[in-house]
């Protein structure tokens, strides 16, 4: 049985592709029930080519390179992806990542030795082009996902989530924090392990830069897309966003507003007007 299925969407990545690659044969596990399927979203460089090569050296189940019409939506190719998939464990990784030895190994063991948790995710370093930080996420806590996104990218969980008919959606940049929303009103148990597993890249063509200009209908597509996880009040904050309403604020980038900053700004709007 594959115990595990990594995912690694791909556009123009081409050149982290030995970077990357290296992290990942250099976990300390083995990847004899490992396969990885590296689903490339038509790309222009030498992407196909980078990942021929290393699948020729990496050992591991079964390498698959995948080519689905090309759409420009990293949801609808993590889906093509996962619907391929048969481990036991599924994970999405972006190939600008670069994975610490114990990362992948690490997640396994609390899945296999906690079978009340679902889904684990770790702390990581961002870089950016002017500094590097770690982020150390919170305990998890279900109330943060109402306001922001507090788990990592590069999160494993079981694959019943995705039985069960859970999705990437494309109708948010925000895809990520819309599955972790999906999967925990499906009963999911997520934990965090507070260890600074991998590096997350910033840099020019993230496809999260375009989720940043487009804040403000990225949330609240998300509260559309699972009303029942939030209170009326936001439901009906991200139906006005949608409209265009000038009571509806995006609010700051990367937060849904609370019940009470809505209130808030409609006090102040009212105030104003006065």
């Amino acid at each position: 049985m594959t115990l595990l299925s990594i995912i690694i969407p791909n556009y123009n990545y081409g050149r982290f592709a030995d970077r990357f690659f290296s992290s990942l044969i250099a976990q300390s596990m083995s990847f004899d029930d490992v396969e990885i399927l590296f689903v490339d979203d038509g790309s222009s460089d030498d992407s196909i080519e980078q990942a021929q090569k290393w699948a020729d050296k990496i050992e591991c189940e079964k390498f698959e390179i995948l080519t689905p019409v090309r759409t420009g939506k990293p949801g609808f190719v993590r889906n093509f992806g996962l619907e391929r998939a048969k481990g036991k464990y599924l994970i999405c990784l972006d190939p600008d990542d670069i994975l610490h030895p114990d990362f992948i190994p690490s997640c396994i063991e609390i899945l296999d030795h906690n079978p009340e948790i679902d889904l684990v995710y770790t702390d990581y370093l961002e870089n950016r082009l002017d500094g590097s930080r770690e982020v150390r996420l919170p305990k998890f806590n279900q109330a943060h996902l109402r306001t922001q996104n507090t788990i990592s990218p590069a999160a494993m969980y079981r694959r019943k989530f995705w039985d069960s008919g859970i999705r990437y959606k494309d109708n948010s940049l925000y895809e990520d924090w819309d599955y972790w929303v999906q999967c925990l009103m499906a009963g999911a148990k997520f934990r965090l392990i507070p260890h600074v597993l991998y590096n997350y890249e910033i840099h020019e063509t993230n496809y999260s830069i375009q989720a940043v200009k487009d804040d403000g209908v990225a949330k609240a597509q998300i509260v559309l897309n699972n009303p029942d996880f939030f209170h009326p009040m936001v439901q009906h904050w991200a139906s006005d966003h949608m409209r265009g309403r000038i009571h509806a604020s995006a609010f700051q980038r990367g937060y849904i507003p609370r019940p009470e900053d809505i209130k808030a700004l409609l006090i102040k709007i009212e105030t104003g007007m006065k």
